[in-house]
């Protein structure tokens, strides 16, 4: 089966502004769309964090995950360090193959 090499963006966000993200990404001419889920918990340089014991889902985090032709991946890094510089939120980019080139 005939396979094509794309670019996956994983965007881990604070959840207060995923609606901002979102809107962005939306504006972008070469993401042709994008997965939200919620991250429960994790561990990085500040420690352990969960959501067990938030208040509200404000607080919590969120993922965006989406995948464009790599020739279109500076172009869309730039825009997103743009929005980020003074956020709390990472970025990883990673390499993948996909089996239907026309979705993305």
């Amino acid at each position: 089966m005939q396979t094509f090499k794309k670019i996956r963006l994983e965007i881990v966000i604070e959840q207060a502004v995923t609606e901002r993200l979102a809107h962005l990404l939306d504006k972008e001419d070469h993401v042709h769309g994008y997965t939200i889920v919620p991250v429960h918990g994790g561990s990085g340089t500040h420690g352990l964090w969960t959501r067990d014991g938030m208040v509200t889902d404000a607080e919590g985090m969120m993922m965006f995950i989406c995948i464009l032709d790599p020739k279109f991946k500076d172009e869309v890094l730039e825009d997103l360090f743009s929005f980020l510089e003074h956020r709390i939120g990472i970025v990883n980019v990673s390499e993948v193959e996909v089996i239907r080139n026309e979705h993305f």
